[in-house]
C-alpha cells in the first residue's frame, strides 16, 4: 500500500471517530479523561523507560541540551501531564453552548451553538508530553485526532498515546479517537497534508521550518504561528528592580520555548547605569548581546538589545520586527501603557509581566494544542474552546421564505 492509500485510510478513521465523539455525552468523556490521568500514574516507570530510549538516541545524535530537556520526561513532569488531563476533565462542557440566541420577525427561533471541529491533524516535535496535552483537549472538545510527533520522541510519545487509547477504550469508547503516527516518511506527511475531504484542521506545532513547510503543502486550513519573536520594551518610567526581574524571567527561565523574550527595547533616556543593572543578571547567566541585530529568534541564551525615542518608536519597532506572538512592556507611567496595549498588534501583550505567561496553562486553559498568531478562528494559546466551531440552529413552526 502506497503513502496515498495510507494516508486517505488513517483520515478516514479519524473522520469516522469524529462522527461518534461529536455526539458523546460530557460526563461520558470526562470519565474516560479521568481513566487517563490514572493511566499516566500508574504507568510512570514504563513511560520513563520508554523516554530513555528517546534521551539516548537524542544524546548520541548530538541534539542540544536545551532540546534534551525539552524531550526528558521525569516524575515531576509526568504528574503534571496526569493534572493536566484532570484540569481538562474538570472544565465545562464547550459543546452545546449557546453562544447568540434570538427570534426573527418572521417568528423563527434562532440560536449559534458551539460544536466540534472534527477530525485534527496535529503534528508536534520532540515535547512528549505534547502528546497528552493534544490528544486530552481534542477528546474534551469532542474532536479525533491524527498525532504525528517528532522523530527524537517516538518511543515515548507512541507509548502515552498507546496508554491514552486504552484507557478511553474502558469506558467503551473507540480506540480510533487518537491515532499515532511513528513513520516517520515525510511522503507520508505530505499525503496526510492532502486530506481535505476527511480532515478539518491542521495545527503544526514547532520550528518556524515544520511550521512553513505544513502550511506550503497543506490542502487542509491550518492554525500557525511561524515564530515567536518577542520583545519587552523598558520604559524611562519602569521600576529598575521589576524591569530586570522581568527581563530575566522572560529570557533565562526557559530560553528554548516560544515565549522566550528575543530583544530587549530599552528608552534612550535611560542611564547608562540603569541599563547595566537591568542587563548584568542577563550577563551573568551567561547570555550573549546582539546589539542593533534584530527580527531573529535565538531559542538560546543570547538576545538582541535595541534603543528607542519612546513607546510609539518601541511599537513600530516590534511592528516591523516581531512576530505577532508576544511582547511586553514594563513601565510606570500609564499613557505609555496605554499605548502600548493600544497599539501592539500580538496574540498576547503584557503590560509589566514576563513574555513567559503566554501559554495555555497560565491563562486556564489546561494546557494548549499551540499558540496561533493567526487572525481568524483562533488566536493566542488555544485550548479547550479554540478546538471548537459552531452550527446556527434554526427552529420554526412552517414558515417559508417569499
Amino acid at each position: 500500500m502506497g503513502n496515498a492509500d495510507i494516508a486517505a485510510s488513517i483520515a478516514g478513521i479519524a473522520k469516522n471517530a469524529s462522527l461518534e465523539l461529536r455526539t458523546l455525552s460530557f460526563e461520558l468523556r470526562n470519565r474516560a479523561l479521568q481513566k487517563v490521568a490514572i493511566s499516566i500514574r500508574t504507568n510512570e516507570s514504563n513511560i520513563i523507560e520508554e523516554n530513555k530510549k528517546d534521551v539516548e538516541a537524542a544524546k548520541e545524535g548530538g541534539l542540544t541540551s536545551y532540546m534534551i530537556d525539552r524531550l526528558t520526561l521525569n516524575p515531576k513532569r509526568i504528574e503534571d501531564m496526569a493534572r493536566g488531563v484532570e484540569e481538562i476533565a474538570s472544565f465545562a462542557d464547550p459543546l452545546g453552548k449557546v453562544l447568540e440566541h434570538r427570534t426573527l420577525k418572521n417568528g423563527i427561533d434562532i440560536s449559534r451553538i458551539s460544536v466540534p471541529l472534527g477530525a485534527i491533524f496535529f503534528i508536534y516535535e520532540s515535547r512528549p508530553n505534547v502528546t497528552i496535552d493534544g490528544a486530552a483537549l481534542c477528546f474534551k472538545a469532542g474532536n479525533a485526532v491524527i498525532l504525528r510527533g517528532g522523530k527524537e520522541s517516538v518511543y515515548s510519545s507512541s507509548f502515552l498515546a498507546k496508554l491514552f487509547c486504552e484507557a478511553i477504550a474502558e469506558e467503551g469508547i473507540s480506540k480510533n479517537a487518537v491515532q499515532y503516527i511513528d513513520n516517520p516518511d515525510r511522503g507520508l506527511l505530505g499525503e496526510l497534508l492532502k486530506q481535505n475531504q476527511y480532515l478539518d484542521l491542521v495545527i503544526p506545532r514547532g520550528g518556524e521550518g515544520l511550521i512553513r513547510a505544513v502550511s506550503e503543502q497543506s490542502k487542509i486550513p491550518v492554525i500557525k504561528h511561524f515564530n515567536g519573536i518577542c520583545h519587552v520594551y523598558i520604559d524611562k518610567s519602569a521600576d529598575l528592580e521589576k524591569a530586570a526581574n522581568i527581563l530575566y524571567n522572560a529570557k533565562v527561565q526557559r530560553p528554548s520555548v516560544c515565549n522566550a523574550a528575543e530583544t530587549v527595547l530599552f528608552h534612550k533616556e535611560l542611564p547608562s547605569d540603569a541599563v547595566e543593572k537591568i542587563l548584568a543578571p542577563l550577563k551573568e547567566a551567561g547570555v550573549k548581546l546582539h546589539y542593533d541585530k534584530f527580527g531573529i529568534e535565538y531559542l538560546d541564551l543570547q538576545i538582541s538589545v535595541g534603543y528607542v525615542d519612546g513607546v510609539k518608536e518601541a511599537c513600530e519597532h516590534i511592528e516591523k520586527y516581531g512576530s505577532h506572538h508576544t511582547d511586553a512592556i514594563v513601565a510606570e507611567d500609564g499613557d505609555a501603557l496605554e499605548y502600548f496595549a493600544n497599539h501592539v498588534d500580538s496574540s498576547s501583550v503584557m503590560l509589566n509581566a514576563s513574555t513567559r505567561f503566554a501559554d495555555g496553562g497560565e491563562y486556564g486553559l489546561g494546557a494548549e494544542v499551540g499558540i496561533s498568531t493567526d487572525k481568524l478562528h483562533a488566536r493566542g494559546p488555544m485550548g479547550v474552546e479554540s478546538l471548537c466551531s459552531y452550527k446556527w440552529l434554526l427552529k420554526g413552526n412552517g414558515q417559508v421564505r417569499r
